[in-house]
């Protein structure tokens, strides 16, 4: 062989083998950085707005690392980048665009390196949090324990900014609130471990006319009389004010007419009146007249049967037909139901309801008509007394009530069993010291969620025990020095997975806990336990299995609930007082009913296997008796929820036209096109307008003036620091302006000007409803039902955010960047099963993301 050419050769090939060996890392480097013509067109389309100077929705692009993999911050702007583009919101309208050859090259060569991007990342980002237990699951944790649910008012506040109470960069928990955890323990083995069983349960009527009639005959003869000496002094000037009985001549001219002696004396003049209580509202009596129960005292807990034998007055407001039933003392009540009244006042029917009496509290019960519990009631009265002399027309009459328990209830059996599983029965040949171990050990692993405790602890809680009844404690007071102990030890606050540099898997245990807490924000039961136990728990088909039986629980409610509540922001729903004297119809019952057709709507699809995209639009609702009412719709009898079919012209069947959603779009006054708008936009179309800029101008120039919802959004729009984002999400809530601020259809937008009388505005100024516009992604749509059908051709994006919630929420930390393959996944495997709910729980729960740490 020629030497010269066998020496090239060889050159040649250790030239190509030193650049094989090469390729990867360049290769690496270029399959994630954009290229300059890539960087170019990025200048020349987005800097104008979203340079380092102008930052417009806080996005600097020009800051903006080109290697798209550079950290995960850096990634996740590239796809806000990828996704501004291809739903074609970027560049704006009024902007040049982009040569359509040009864009598709970058989309497609960005679309790539983002593929890159995940892969390199996946191992950097989206660790779970250890996290605490947050308020919800420590009660759910308690009361499985104790059998007690305690106040968690005084613990730390859950909120995280990502939205979940789930999120564990929020949940964590400082030395000073041990003190708190102990406490609370104590209180809750107090009242478990010295339970004394139900007393006997008795029957109690309440004739409320014995105490009612002659009250108000009462009062109405103290107007009279005070009344009749008020215009006899102010008919004379002789005599001073204190020789008639009164303080002075300003009393003497508020008391000489007596605006609502009239009422007491329409009252007293119904013939009913004699044999029950009619519900009125008085201003003079505080408000509505209501049946007191008497009080339920500790060591009377237990469940109460409560009949009340009640008609309604035909003619009356039929808001009114429903009576309310609230337990607590003062202002701080809290609303247990409420039931229709459909029989009239001649031909009375008897209503049933049950209240529970929780160990450890005193409680009062009230029995009273619908009401607003603000100032609109009040005001509504004071109206109609001007207008009729005397108030508003009562809707319920009650006959009598009877009270029967207490019975056993849920808690005091469940308290009970607890009580029972803490203190086994001791064996003849054990010493109490020896029992009290065993006790403590027990109650430790189950505190724990199946974790075993050592040695050397369970001796130090012993010793607690101890040195208590050598202080001369009794046995159970002894005991709950130790086990307090316990259910304020990390262990218990906190989710514990063992980290093990040898597996990356959870534990068969640690999937139990990680699922029960998923599924019903509360420890594993005996069955999953069991199957933890044996290990087949980390087999997917019993995983699967298990994970069906948890969704038909009823403890799955607490999934429904929280989830729901934190995923469409239903907070929203109590940070405004609606004003009954605006909207009379919108009182709290309707309030607290919308909030349940959200949680009961998704139960709905969730037992029933329906696809997630009914929420955008269906052919019914899941409704009761009140929200019927409130609706329009007709033929629904009864307090339960269940599904009620709708027309396809119905204003309702979707969450679009649900009352919650529609009233968390006003401020309780008036419609607000913005924040419908953007609520569409976050949770519809999973595509969140950016946070409003600071120091947002407060368009000065239209003070004094009245316009429409529609007028104040587009003035916005003239704002520059405003304008994209307002063109982006205004258009959307105009199409939701034919609903009121209370969820109501209306013709045109009424707004009150100048003074109010009993809170209801004199006057109103009409503007004409223009509902058209257009989606960011271009479809136009002329009124409401084009909207909800426009929105419902997104299903797909809705199914998107969807799951990326269910991440969140589900893993315990905000969804990211590298979850985003997780969740095409979770897409992917939930489209081949109709989209439905369980589809997308069951793929997160199937996950590597959920089963590995």
């Amino acid at each position: 062989m020629n030497l010269r050419r066998a020496s090239i050769v060889s050159i040649s090939l250790f030239a190509c083998v030193i650049a094989a060996l090469m390729i990867p890392s360049v290769h690496a480097e270029d399959t994630t950085r954009m290229s300059p013509t890539h960087w170019a067109m990025i200048e020349n389309h987005c800097f104008d707005c979203h340079d380092s100077a102008t930052k417009e929705a806080n996005i600097d692009l020009e800051s903006l690392s080109q290697n798209v993999a550079a950290d995960v911050a850096t990634a996740e702007l590239w796809q806000k980048v990828l996704g501004a583009l291809n739903s074609g919101e970027m560049p704006p309208e009024d902007s040049g665009p982009i040569p359509a050859n040009q864009k598709l090259e970058f989309l497609d060569a960005l679309s790539q390196r983002m593929v890159t991007a995940r892969r390199k990342l996946s191992d950097t980002g989206g660790d779970i949090a250890m996290r605490r237990l947050n308020r919800r699951e420590y009660a759910n944790t308690i009361e499985d324990l104790l059998g007690v649910r305690p106040d968690t008012s005084t613990l730390p506040n859950d909120q995280a900014t990502a939205g979940f109470d789930t999120d564990g960069a929020s949940l964590f928990l400082s030395s000073n609130q041990i003190e708190q955890y102990l406490t609370l323990a104590r209180q809750a083995l107090h009242l478990c471990l010295q339970a004394n069983g139900l007393r006997p349960a008795k029957t109690i009527r309440i004739e409320p006319e014995e105490t009612y009639t002659p009250h108000y005959t009462a009062s109405a003869e103290r107007m009279r009389d005070i009344g009749k000496r008020a215009r006899a002094f102010l008919a004379q000037t002789e005599k001073t004010a204190s020789e008639f009985g009164l303080l002075d001549a300003y009393q003497a001219k508020k008391q000489s007419h007596q605006e609502w002696l009239p009422l007491m004396e329409d009252y007293l003049a119904r013939p009913e009146t004699q044999t029950g209580i009619t519900l009125i509202m008085t201003i003079k009596e505080g408000g509505y007249t209501k049946v007191k129960l008497p009080a339920f005292h500790p060591g009377a807990e237990g469940r109460y049967q409560i009949r009340v034998r009640a008609g309604n007055y035909p003619d009356a407001d039929p808001r009114l037909h429903y009576l309310e039933f609230s337990k607590g003392v003062g202002t701080g009540r809290t609303r247990l139901g409420w039931r229709k009244v459909t029989a009239p006042i001649d031909d009375p029917e008897v209503i049933e309801f049950t209240v529970d009496h929780v160990p450890g509290e005193k409680q009062l019960v009230w029995i009273h008509q619908r009401s607003h519990q603000d100032r609109g009631d009040k005001n509504l009265a004071t109206q109609h007394m001007w207008e009729n002399g005397i108030g508003t027309p009562p809707g319920i009459w009650i006959d009598w009530v009877e009270v029967v328990g207490p019975l056993p209830s849920p808690q005091t059996i469940a308290m009970q069993s607890c009580r029972d599983t803490i203190l086994f029965k001791r064996p003849d040949s054990m010493s109490e010291q020896e029992y009290a171990r065993e006790i403590i050990s027990r109650f430790a692993r189950r505190a724990f969620r199946g974790t075993s405790v050592g040695e050397a602890y369970r001796e130090q809680l012993l010793q607690h025990f101890v040195r208590a009844r050598e202080n001369g404690e009794g046995f159970l007071d002894a005991l709950i020095q130790p086990l307090s102990i316990v259910l304020a030890s990390p262990s218990f606050l906190y989710h514990v997975e063992q980290i093990e540099e040898s597996r990356e898997c959870l534990s068969a245990n640690e999937l139990a806990v990680r699922l029960s807490y998923l599924l019903w924000s509360r420890p594993p039961d005996q069955t999953l336990l069991d199957f933890a136990d044996s290990g087949s728990l980390l087999d997917p088909v019993v995983l699967h299995e298990q994970t069906e039986r948890m969704l038909g629980d009823p403890k799955s409610n607490e999934f429904v609930e929280s989830f729901v509540h934190q995923w469409l922001q239903v907070e929203r729903l109590d940070m405004f007082q609606f004003n009954g004297a605006e909207f009379p119809s919108f009182d709290n019952a309707v309030r607290e009913n919308a909030r349940q057709e959200l949680f009961q709507t998704f139960r709905y699809l969730l037992d029933e296997n329906i696809s997630l995209g009914k929420l955008l639009k269906s052919d019914f609702v899941v409704i009761n008796d009140l929200l019927a009412d409130y609706y329009g719709i007709e033929g629904v009898d009864g307090a339960g929820f269940r599904p009620v079919s709708v027309p396809a012209d119905s204003l309702r069947g979707g969450l679009l036209g649900t009352a919650a959603v529609l009233a968390m779009g006003s401020d309780g006054l008036r419609s607000s096109p913005v924040e419908r708008g953007a609520w569409v936009l976050r949770h519809l179309l999973n595509d969140p307008p950016p946070p409003a800029p600071p120091n947002v101008p407060q368009l000065s120039r239209l003070a004094g003036k009245t316009y429409s919802a529609r007028e104040l959004a587009q003035a916005h729009q003239e704002e520059p620091q405003c304008a994209s984002c307002h063109r982006k999400i205004d258009p959307i809530g105009f199409g939701l302006e034919h609903f009121d601020a209370a969820g109501q259809w209306r013709e045109q937008e009424l707004i009150g000007i100048g003074k109010r009388k009993y809170g209801k505005y004199q006057k109103h100024v009409s503007f004409e409803i223009d509902p058209s516009g257009k989606l960011p992604s271009g479809e136009t749509f002329a009124d409401y039902h084009q909207l909800r059908d426009a929105i419902a051709q997104h299903e797909d994006d809705f199914a998107r955010g969807f799951a990326e919630s269910l991440i969140a929420y589900g893993l315990g930390r905000p969804y990211g960047f590298t979850d985003e393959e997780l969740a095409d996944q979770m897409c992917r495997s939930a489209k081949d099963n109709q989209d439905t709910m369980r589809a997308f729980i069951h793929a997160l729960v199937q996950s590597d993301a959920f089963r590995n740490r």
